[in-house]
């Protein structure tokens, strides 16, 4: 169907998905129930089509309430940035945020930065709708910040930023490790090498790498000598560098910091990497992800429990505007959200590994 005169809107939408535009709305404003298959369908269509919010418009739509709703005390705002609508609105930290929000009597907005011509442009929205509540997702350091917070009461949800000094509620990385390793521990294995990947965010890298450096150390004191530290970057394939050093340092257990090294070594019994000598016969290798995986059961992981994180952040929110503070202040809290092991298939007992 030709689209290129009309205004993609939601009108437009709605009439090339069969839905109405109150679905439509739902979906990419984050708001209600839509089942999943209406919910690729509608993002999909909205991509396809190039659909652009009017920023403005939308933060005056939402000011209307529909007859018969019941009006919030107040509301927060949840800014985030992505290139895509409703990318992010699937967020487990965004749904633990909205629905300890609507315990607390609080309505949550969500502005994404790339939706505006500047930041400025989203905090003269905010301010206009009177809301001084606002909670930050974690972003790249290299992407920029510029939301005047002095203005506003704020939270940053996800790891630390060196850009954005305001109260944080993370991960505990160091707590991921400790658990981690000691579920390596208890199922037999002794040399145990950390895989950790670039997330080209200080706030992730530095404590992964600092906290993994200090387990090795009492490894060693328990264990002996312990693989070297593996670094990879996003993004690429480091297959063979990564088997190559799996292989060289003799480990039996994998500690990484995303899945991707799960992959690699499912792939090593089929890359012939010993000449001469059966795949089938290689020491197989344990494995265990030091963030929250989609691949629950078949492989061994420390969950960060991002809705809980979400939680924390509208708790944190909820007490300071209480007592009416705003601005930057000058020692930033940090919230640290103990994370929980979930076994997996991935990390079997080590001698189990050994029978033929």
């Amino acid at each position: 169907m030709e689209t290129k005169s009309q205004t993609v809107n939601y009108r437009l939408i709605a009439q090339l998905c069969g839905v109405s535009k109150t679905t439509v709305g739902r979906v990419l404003q984050g708001t209600g129930y839509v089942s999943e298959e209406k919910r690729a369908l509608i993002l999909k269509a909205a991509d396809e089509l190039g659909y652009k919010p009017d920023p403005l418009l939308g933060a005056l739509s939402r000011r209307r309430w529909p007859k018969g709703a019941k009006l919030k005390t107040a509301t927060l705002a949840w800014v985030y940035k992505a290139s895509k609508p409703g990318a992010m609105l699937n967020l487990p930290e965004f749904k633990g945020l909205k629905d300890r929000a609507g315990e607390l009597g609080y309505a949550v907005d969500s502005f994404n930065v790339a939706d505006y011509p500047s930041e400025a442009s989203v905090s003269r929205v905010i301010q206009a709708r009177g809301i001084r509540g606002v909670v930050i997702q974690a972003f790249r350091e290299n992407e920029g910040f510029e939301l005047p917070l002095e203005q506003f009461y704020s939270v940053f949800l996800g790891p630390e930023n060196d850009m954005v000094h305001v109260h944080n509620v993370q991960p505990d990385f160091c707590l991921a490790i400790k658990i981690g390793v000691r579920a390596c521990v208890e199922k037999g294995y002794k040399k145990i090498g950390f895989a950790l990947m670039n997330y080209r965010a200080g706030g992730t890298n530095r404590p992964f790498r600092a906290y993994a450096m200090l387990a090795q150390e009492e490894l060693t004191k328990r264990f002996g000598k312990q693989p070297s530290i593996f670094s990879y970057e996003v993004a690429k394939s480091y297959s063979t560098e990564f088997l190559d050093w799996v292989e060289g340092e003799g480990v039996e257990a994998v500690v990484a910091t995303n899945v991707q090294p799960y992959y690699w070594l499912k792939d090593r019994a089929t890359m012939a990497r010993v000449p001469l000598v059966d795949p089938r016969k290689m020491p197989p290798v344990g494995f265990l992800c030091l963030w929250n995986v989609q691949e629950v059961g078949r492989v061994a992981c420390v969950n960060h429990r991002p809705l809980e994180m979400g939680r924390q952040a509208a708790d944190l929110v909820h007490q300071q505007l209480q007592h009416g503070e705003v601005g930057i202040p000058a020692i930033p809290l940090r919230l640290l959200i103990p994370p929980l092991y979930i076994a997996g298939e991935s990390l079997p007992d080590y001698p189990a590994l050994q029978k033929p």
